[in-house]
């Protein structure tokens, strides 16, 4: 298979001279290295381009370690806002473990045959079928003399999640959670 003709190459230059139809060489030579009037001139891009090697890897590094930086800090946000939100249940079953042990005591308190001295201390948890259970509640009364022959009683009731002899009973966890409710007739 014969290369195709071409005016430039050296081996084809004399074939191309000696025939007759064709303009002189020099022609066929500056036609060939014009460019195609419908498409642009191709440039030659120089071999390295100076300051700019290796912007884009520093760009992409960059973005890469800002949005690592942005997923931790969501993390961490999202895990604090849930121990939050949990620790706000906690304490709305602490307060109603509360008021049972205030309920509790105003029921101890106001049958005939306390009516005039407080019952002692007392602390009990919570039944384990209840939405309360694991909560231990201590009920203590007090009582003050009023004005005269009046007397006045203190019921104050405290509720923690933490087993124990009583409450408070904070210890050294974290999730600890404590309401306390008086009442006084």
């Amino acid at each position: 298979m014969k290369p195709p003709r071409h005016p430039t190459h050296p081996a084809h230059r004399a074939d191309l001279a000696d025939r007759a139809d064709l303009v002189d060489l020099v022609d066929v030579v500056d036609l060939a290295q014009r460019p195609h009037p419908t498409r642009p001139a191709l440039r030659r891009m120089p071999a390295r381009l100076p300051q700019q090697q290796g912007v884009s890897l520093v760009t992409a590094i960059f973005l890469l370690v800002v949005l690592a930086m942005l997923g931790v800090a969501i993390v961490s946000v999202s895990g604090a806002h849930q121990v939050a939100s949990a620790l706000d249940v906690q304490g709305a079953r602490a307060y109603q473990a509360a008021r049972t042990g205030v309920e509790w005591g105003l029921f101890r308190q106001l049958r005939p045959t306390q009516q005039t001295v407080c019952f002692n201390q007392t602390t009990f948890a919570m039944p384990a079928a209840s939405n309360l259970a694991g909560f231990t509640v201590t009920v203590q009364c007090t009582v003050t003399d009023g004005p005269g022959a009046l007397k006045r009683f203190q019921i104050t009731s405290t509720a923690c999640n933490q087993p124990g002899p009583n409450c408070p009973n904070p210890g050294n966890n974290p999730d600890y959670v404590q309401r306390v409710v008086q009442v006084e007739f």
